[in-house]
């Protein structure tokens, strides 16, 4: 995380109002970054010191309105803008939603599969691992098909290897301790 990530993560959480939907806001200026990350010109556009303030802040309002964001959310965009940090956003926004989760007791996890998976494997493994870790769990899920089936997951320091990969090695190792402690050559009964 930046350095300067953390203080608008926590000057936003410590201005929201009452109640307010933090997670909504974190949605729908996700896809402002977005624009921001896929567009270089409007990223350009925003950077370009030659052009006035109020049209880049003309611009931010136009996107953060099509993005469905309220009044408090667009402020906080026009106050990331003012200071130069618009190009930041994404990072902003890591930041403020690791403030919110930590606020609420959430944890991240970072879950990789072999293949791609639906939301509904995704909330089993979410509510699995938070049985285990004993809090709520927030899960990224990245794609590996090294991994071959099963999952991995990180949360926190801890590591649930669930991999059928894990498991081959686990296999490997267990029949190589066989064998160097001589169970390996039993014979199977009827055989000669």
């Amino acid at each position: 995380m930046s350095a300067f990530g953390r203080p608008y993560a926590e000057a936003f959480l410590a201005s929201a109002p009452s109640g307010y939907d933090v997670a909504g806001f974190l949605e729908k200026a996700s896809a402002v970054k977005r624009a921001l990350l896929r567009d270089e010109r409007l990223r350009a556009f925003f950077r370009a010191p030659a052009v006035p303030a109020e049209a880049k802040r003309k611009a931010l309002e136009d996107l953060s309105g099509r993005a469905g964001l309220d009044d408090f959310g667009q402020r906080f965009l026009r106050v990331v803008l003012d200071n130069r940090r618009i190009g930041d956003l994404a990072e902003i926004l890591s930041a403020l939603s690791a403030a919110h989760d930590k606020k609420r007791s959430i944890v991240a996890a970072r879950v990789t599969v072999a293949s791609p998976i639906g939301e509904a494997e995704k909330a089993k493994i979410g509510a699995a691992l938070s049985r285990e870790v004993g809090k709520a769990v927030r899960v990224a899920v990245e794609v590996d098909p090294r991994i071959l089936a099963g999952f991995v997951a990180r949360v926190e320091s801890e590591v649930f290897d669930a991999s059928a990969a894990r498991a081959i090695e686990r296999f490997g190792e267990n029949a190589k301790e066989e064998r160097s402690q001589g169970r390996g050559d039993r014979k199977v009964p009827g055989e000669r």
